[in-house]
């Protein structure tokens, strides 16, 4: 039941994608430069216009609701999903569902425009057939969050581009720090170890490989044909990690339990204590804090060039 539990938080915090779905690299959303109505190009390559500024939002995914208070438009949100709770004032909105949509509560709440993560099992078909405009947002790479910030502030009649530049500026500066390095260490980002024969970390396609990437470190799991693949403890083993990160959450393993693990005292990791964990809201969203949360990964990698 745990092991499952936390698959489904995941599923909904780090993929952004549908409930046990399989995990796929999205187009690039592009936007109009005209004032409302305004059209807009969302992560399924839909062209949706939206005909006047929107009063009443409604957002389903965490990171989109950061995105949203960050642009100014918190006010006008009247909905969250049950994990969206950043900024503090989020969780003061309607619940609308977690990782099962209720329907019926959005519908009852009036939007205007709803704004959703990309579900397989209906939701956003079903939404739309209630003639609610729904605007899928679905980033799946660092470079994917600059480019969310436009488009969700021209959806919202808001400074975008200017939440865009700082963000990409953000980032830019963690790559700029980390590009000289002379080492590339060994990483191994830990999603969920509850089966250690089928440990779930990330891989090529990920926002968390990005982080890894733009942090100078070299992703163990970096030629895995998944965005996040499953590996058996022995193949971590193989790999021989320089680094072990973990969220910093109740459901995650600790490092003393990591160190503690059978035959993993062999880890370079492990026998060098650079088992470190991080904030999971931080590293699970990607929202307006990218930037953050690169250059916080990069200090867990390459602590000496942050002193």
């Amino acid at each position: 039941m745990r092991s499952r539990f936390v698959m489904l938080l995941a599923v909904l915090l780090l993929t952004l994608a549908a409930c046990g779905g399989a995990v796929s690299v999205s187009p690039s959303p592009s936007v109009t430069a005209s004032p409302f109505p305004a059209t807009v190009t969302d992560f399924q390559n839909r062209s949706i216009t939206i005909p006047a500024q929107p009063q009443r939002l409604v957002s389903i995914g965490p990171s989109i609701t950061a995105f949203l208070f960050a642009l100014g438009a918190g006010p006008r949100v009247v909905g969250v999903d049950d994990f969206s709770d950043e900024p503090a004032e989020a969780a003061t909105r309607d619940h609308v569902g977690g990782i099962k949509v209720n329907f019926e509560k959005v519908v009852s709440l009036k939007p205007d425009l709803v704004f959703s993560v990309k579900f397989s099992d209906g939701t956003i078909e079903k939404l739309k057939a209630a003639s609610l405009t729904v605007l899928v947002v679905d980033p799946q790479s660092v470079a994917d969050v600059a480019k969310t910030a436009t488009l969700l502030g021209k959806a919202v009649g808001a400074d975008g581009d200017a939440l865009s530049r700082s963000i990409q500026q953000r980032v830019d500066a963690v790559k700029t720090k980390t590009a000289a390095v002379m080492s590339r260490p060994r990483v191994y980002h830990e999603i969920d170890a509850s089966d250690p024969a089928k440990i779930f970390t990330v891989g090529p396609g990920s926002y968390i490989n990005d982080l890894i990437d733009i942090a100078g470190g070299t992703n163990i799991a970096a030629r895995t044909t998944s965005a996040y693949p499953q590996l058996s403890a022995e193949e971590v083993l193989r790999s021989d990690p320089e680094v072990i990160v973990l969220a910093a959450s109740d459901y995650s393993a600790k490092p003393a339990q990591v160190a503690a693990r059978q035959g993993w005292s062999v880890i370079a990791a492990v026998k060098n204590g650079r088992i470190v964990t991080i904030e999971p809201n931080l590293i699970n969203r990607p929202g307006p804090r990218v930037g953050e949360a690169a250059e916080t990964y990069a200090k867990l990698v390459h602590p000496e060039i942050f002193r």
